[in-house]
């Protein structure tokens, strides 16, 4: 079965405006971030409590967006953490929007 997503947060009005506040503040100390085709690629230090601010931030919108794939990814050494948010045309634009993302 091939049933596709629909690009729509769930959540609406003052729930979607709290959240981006709450996203971008999550944003604000990338270590560094760069355009995928399909998405965006973010790096955060690597420390534990920023991990698990990942996490939850992850099965939240994993909840509110279901149409986008997220991957973390661990250098070695309790290296950096970076996180790929991707989805279908539309979800680039949308993630930027949401988080403060902006080209690099």
């Amino acid at each position: 079965m091939n049933k596709e997503t629909p690009i729509a947060c769930e959540l609406s009005g003052s729930g979607q405006a709290k959240r981006e506040a709450e996203l971008a503040r999550t944003f604000d100390d990338a270590l560094g971030h760069s355009e995928l085709e399909d998405g965006h690629e973010i790096t955060f230090a690597g420390e534990r409590a920023r991990i698990e601010s990942l996490v939850e931030l992850i099965l939240f919108e994993r909840e509110c967006c279901p149409f986008l794939r997220f991957d973390l990814s661990f250098a070695p050494n309790s290296g950096p953490v970076t996180l790929r948010v991707r989805g279908p045309e539309g979800s680039k634009e949308m993630i930027a929007e949401m988080t403060g993302l902006t080209s690099q």
